[in-house]
């Protein structure tokens, strides 16, 4: 039951801990540059045959990276233990995360590509769970 509160917990201790106990310590302010624009969309001009070739390189070592973090949550998550039916869209998880990574990179914001940490808590979190005892054990 404690376990289930740890977020709040965490949050209002170290809020509590920014703001009452570490009070005397001068922090500058954070001053935002009005002239300049917050985001900026990249141009592609006129890029060098360099810097082509270095990010076709990049491209297909993040894209072999993509394949095997989802491949590798896939198995975990596809364990015959979980007893998982697929679905219709089963396979589209490759194509929206390239989707929304072809997007963010014209702004010049990161990849996105963190499935592996948290897909088996969402099967775990999603399931339909039965409880059955057996010998005294649940």
């Amino acid at each position: 039951m404690v376990a289930d509160y740890a977020l709040v917990v965490a949050v209002a201790v170290g809020t509590v801990l920014g703001s009452y106990v570490f009070r005397h310590i001068d922090l500058g302010k954070f001053y935002v540059n009005e002239e300049r624009p917050m985001f900026k969309v990249i141009t592609f001009d006129n890029p060098s045959s360099g810097a082509v070739l270095a990010a076709i390189a990049l491209g297909c070592i993040m894209s072999i990276l993509f394949f095997m973090e989802n491949c590798i949550s896939a198995s975990i998550v596809n364990n015959p233990s979980n007893k998982l039916k697929k679905g219709h869209a089963y396979h589209h998880d490759m194509v929206v995360v390239g989707l929304i990574n072809a997007v963010m990179s014209v702004f010049g914001l990161p990849f996105v590509h963190g499935s592996l940490p948290h897909s088996p808590l969402h099967v775990r979190a999603l399931a339909d769970i039965e409880e059955h005892i057996d010998n005294g054990n649940l």
